[in-house]
């Protein structure tokens, strides 16, 4: 089963979109760094709403910097949390969606794993483990 947990913006400047999502009653968690994936990423959260993850990416050859520079700051996933992970992915390998990677560790969250997916109905979908 499948739980929303984040919308996934690509930002330029973290405390930039921060400033402007705080204006709106957002508060932001600690800004991660993975240095294998080379992304800063943080929460932000308000009571009753969907979190809001800001991910400022590195390299400038994937995909959030790609579209970053194509349409400029904006959300471009929904990610949800995955109770069983590994029949999760493939549930969307056999209803279409295209894997974008295999699933990678993302040490700035605990060393869970995550994968792309992209259907052109729907758009990019993230998969997170679900941690106990």
């Amino acid at each position: 089963m499948l739980h929303l947990h984040h919308i996934g913006y690509t930002v330029a400047d973290m405390q930039a979109t921060i400033r402007q999502f705080a204006l709106f009653g957002y508060q932001p968690g600690t800004i991660l760094h993975d240095q294998a994936l080379q992304v800063d990423i943080c929460y932000l959260t308000i009571n009753g709403a969907t979190t809001i993850e800001l991910i400022h990416q590195y390299s400038t050859d994937s995909l959030e910097a790609k579209l970053l520079d194509t349409n400029g700051v904006m959300p471009y996933h929904m990610a949800y949390e995955a109770t069983d992970f590994d029949a999760d992915c493939a549930d969307l390998d056999a209803r279409g969606y295209e894997r974008l990677f295999s699933p990678v560790h993302v040490q700035a969250l605990g060393n869970i794993r995550i994968c792309y997916f992209h259907h052109p109905a729907i758009g990019y979908i993230e998969l997170l483990e679900q941690t106990l």
